[in-house]
């Protein structure tokens, strides 16, 4: 995706093809957070799209699975680009923007995120425990995703009509209440700080790491 920067580029000379499936260890496609796993399948043809013929035969296929924690990262990533997209749109789309804003801290939507931080986060509020790979790498995505619902409040402020002020001030209070609840969980004490520079110093003992700061955020 980084070297196919057009809309032609990215839909031409395809021969690699992704689709997902949700599973869980008990055999059920869908289940609780905690239990909720993901299969990736990736498909390659003998010949690239578009092609003279629409059925090409897959010479290969590879699969991966997303343990639960790898699921909720993913989701979070998904709505932060959602929230960009919706924030950066040029020029603004006041709908867009709200219905985003809706489906991350909405009333009726808003445990989502927060449940996804208090499944797999909660274990780190006692300030002692060191946050594994993943749940750093979770806990530095809820810290993008809450910025990112900031600068999405900030702008629908800008964008809305004088009827709409009520809906704004509770969005901004669903969204106070969100990092009330959400600030124990991704705020590293000095001590998990330390934890978790010498976990990745010693799972890069040859490289060393690009930005140390990545972790201080």
């Amino acid at each position: 995706m980084r070297h196919r920067e057009t809309y032609f580029e990215r839909n031409f000379n395809i021969k690699r093809f992704i689709f997902a499936t949700p599973f869980t260890k008990s055999g059920r496609a869908h289940g609780e957070l905690h239990e909720q796993c993901k299969r990736k399948t990736i498909l390659t043809t003998a010949n690239y799209f578009p092609y003279v013929k629409t059925r090409i035969q897959v010479i290969s296929r590879a699969q991966f699975q997303l343990e639960p924690i790898e699921v909720a990262i993913e989701d979070i990533q998904k709505k932060t680009l959602e929230l960009a997209a919706a924030t950066n749109q040029e020029p603004a789309d006041p709908k867009i923007l709200q219905m985003v804003l809706q489906g991350c801290i909405g009333t009726t939507v808003n445990q989502a995120p927060m449940e996804m931080a208090s499944v797999f986060l909660s274990n780190l509020s006692d300030g002692t425990t060191i946050p594994t790979k993943h749940q750093n790498k979770l806990r530095l995505c809820f810290r993008e995703f809450s910025k990112r619902c900031a600068d999405a409040l900030k702008k629908n402020r800008n964008l809305i009509m004088s009827d709409q002020k009520d809906y704004q001030r509770e969005l901004e209070r669903n969204y106070e209440r969100f990092v009330e609840r959400l600030t124990p969980l991704i705020t590293l004490t000095s001590v998990q700080t330390q934890g978790v520079v010498r976990a990745n110093a010693y799972q890069n003992k040859t490289t060393p790491l690009k930005c140390v700061s990545d972790y201080f955020k």
